[in-house]
């Protein structure tokens, strides 16, 4: 089983910012030291929920930091990005990782980052769709080409010359698919790419794992391709490791809270029925927010317990885990412990 460092750590204020972001770094670095396969970053912005905002200018920080994990963008929201700015962006960071850079897309949601971007959450799918039908063009255009014409709903242009810089691998950046539904689970298959998700129990995964193996093999991938894809398959999980059951399950109920409050804050001005439309759970309802949360995006527990219950998982197929380890304000020196006991206790296990 391998294993990537999930790095969205939530943030108070402004006034904490950079020491969340310098505990950051220095968690990629200690993952990248311990042998992690990867870094992934996410992207969102203005709600507290990613403390580094731009995850592409902190993707390009990285590249010299890290000497062999690769990078994951988990994932790029196309909708609330100019489709030639994304390629530009992921080509970059192609180049400094030099190729080990896998780009994740998915539509994102959160009304409070779309209409900050001018957006409307409810066209999100064909909002994708637009731009990732420029970017492709883009990443088709060669030098010589006739120039390249495009318009979106939020975007129109002529591109005359070329995006620079090009990428580090033939053609395009390597991409993966984002999805928590059985279309994306397929359709991730077809396209002979990795597949992106969290937030699910085993049940639900083990689902996940059958509809994506269904269809890479319908797909006729080469083998090569197939074990590439089901290596970087990617399943999230928000996790504490602690000495015992006991004080895991003490230490997580300052980051829940923080979480659920949060989530409140987030959609204070759009409802609970947006939020239950983009999350599936309405904060609201606090019990009902850490039973589901719980339940379905986390493993907490002793180094034995955490063993016990990845071990579910890799039974249903899963061969690689990105680990949330920094969430909900938690205290540094708590996210300096579960990284250590994962990588002392539970890494050997599975390497």
């Amino acid at each position: 089983m391998h294993f990537t460092l999930y790095i969205n750590p939530q943030t108070p204020g402004p006034e904490m910012d950079g020491a969340i972001m310098d505990a950051a770094v220095e968690n990629a670095i200690r993952a990248d030291q311990a042998g992690f396969r990867g870094i992934a970053l996410t992207h969102h912005h203005f709600s507290n929920y990613n403390t580094y905002g731009n995850s592409f200018v902190f993707g390009a920080y990285l590249a010299s930091q890290i000497k062999r994990a690769w990078l994951l963008m988990q994932v790029a929201v196309a909708p609330l990005m100019h489709p030639l700015e994304l390629v530009e962006n992921a080509n970059l960071l192609d180049q400094l990782w030099r190729g080990r850079f896998i780009m994740g897309i998915g539509s994102g949601g959160s009304p409070l980052e779309f209409e900050g971007m001018g957006r409307d959450p409810a066209l999100r799918g064909n909002l994708t769709e637009e731009v990732m039908a420029v970017a492709n063009r883009a990443w088709e255009h060669k030098p010589g080409d006739p120039p390249l014409e495009y318009r979106t709903q939020h975007s129109s242009g002529v591109m005359r010359g070329r995006i620079m810089p090009g990428p580090y691998r033939e053609g395009r950046p390597l991409m993966a698919r984002a999805s928590l539904s059985d279309h994306g689970w397929a359709d991730a298959g077809r396209r002979g790419q990795p597949l992106f998700f969290g937030r699910s129990p085993v049940e639900r995964v083990t689902q996940a794992m059958k509809v994506y193996d269904a269809s890479l093999a319908e797909a006729g991938w080469s083998k090569e391709q197939v074990e590439f894809c089901k290596d970087w398959t990617t399943m999230q999980k928000t996790v504490l490791i602690a000495d015992d059951d006991d004080t895991a399950r003490q230490l997580i109920e300052e980051p829940l809270s923080n979480l659920h409050r949060l989530g409140q804050a987030a959609f204070a001005a759009y409802g609970a029925e947006q939020q239950k439309a983009v999350t599936g759970i309405s904060s609201d309802d606090p019990a009902a927010f850490r039973k589901s949360f719980v339940e379905g995006a986390t493993i907490i527990g002793s180094p034995e317990t955490f063993i016990e219950n990845l071990k579910r998982y890799e039974d249903a197929g899963v061969r690689h885990v990105a680990l949330h380890i920094n969430f909900g304000f938690m205290r540094p020196e708590i996210t300096r412990r579960t990284l250590d006991l994962f990588i002392d206790k539970v890494m050997p296990r599975f390497s």
